[in-house]
């Protein structure tokens, strides 16, 4: 009895616990918690986000990108456990991009663990993450889209003085960010190397979820359809068969 409950909750259970640790460490390595103190300091004493920008940018906060990655992992991990097609597809993606930057930023070979075994226990057991919800689907999607405005937004304002002209409104840094993850362009451009990685990675991220959602979301009804035209194949010949006898 205890080996089939055990069977029940392997291994989207220990993949899942693994995703969230690797969450959490891209988040805490990010974020640079010893630099949150001076962070809100400047919040406190500082404005408007115009001068805001020139106190506090994401330098300050850490990696933006590892931040943002860290949080879709802990999203990813939570969905794992219910063995969603959906899940295990943003989960590859997210480990594939936090594995880049973290090699890119020459992190220590310990850091690379836990994300490494995750992607590599997803690859090895992808045919036990075969739950095809469209609930699910849209639910990470719905999840992984507003992760990147989330981050579009907060970083387009931060570093609004380091843009031609300067985000320094709301309106404008939505604009910005909409128009930058569709590749529809705009009148905006970034200034300095700071900014300009930032629009890459904010290219990149919006490209990646929207592929993602398209995979996720598509998947599951040219799968249904696919199946139900075999179905509708097989049967034919039977029922031919049974009306000429």
């Amino acid at each position: 009895m205890k080996n089939w409950k055990l069977s029940k909750l392997w291994p989207q259970v220990p993949i899942g616990l693994l995703m969230l640790l690797s969450g959490a460490t891209n988040i805490l390595t990010g974020s640079k918690i010893r630099q949150l103190g001076a962070a809100y300091q400047s919040l406190s004493q500082v404005g408007p986000f115009g001068q805001l920008s020139r106190d506090l940018s994401l330098g300050t906060l850490g990696n933006g990108v590892q931040v943002l990655l860290g949080a879709g992992m802990l999203i990813v991990g939570v969905a794992l456990f219910w063995r969603l097609r959906s899940a295990w597809a943003f989960a590859i993606l997210v480990l594939c991009a936090a594995l880049t930057v973290d090699m890119a930023r020459h992190r220590a070979f310990s850091g690379l663990i836990a994300p490494g075994a995750s992607l590599m226990a997803l690859i090895a057991w992808q045919k036990r993450f075969a739950v095809q919800s469209l609930a699910g689907a849209y639910l990470m999607s719905f999840l992984g889209l507003a992760a990147v405005l989330a981050y579009g937004i907060l970083g387009s304002l931060l570093l609004g003085a380091e843009f031609k002209p300067p985000i320094l409104d709301l309106a404008t840094a939505i604009y910005f960010t909409v128009t930058s993850i569709t590749t529809a362009g705009c009148n905006i451009y970034p200034a300095t190397p700071e900014a300009k990685f930032y629009v890459v990675g904010l290219i990149v991220a919006g490209l990646s979820t929207f592929m993602t959602t398209v995979v996720a979301t598509l998947g599951p009804l040219l799968s249904n359809q696919l199946r139900g035209s075999l179905i509708r194949k097989k049967t034919a010949p039977i029922q031919e068969r049974g009306g000429s006898s």
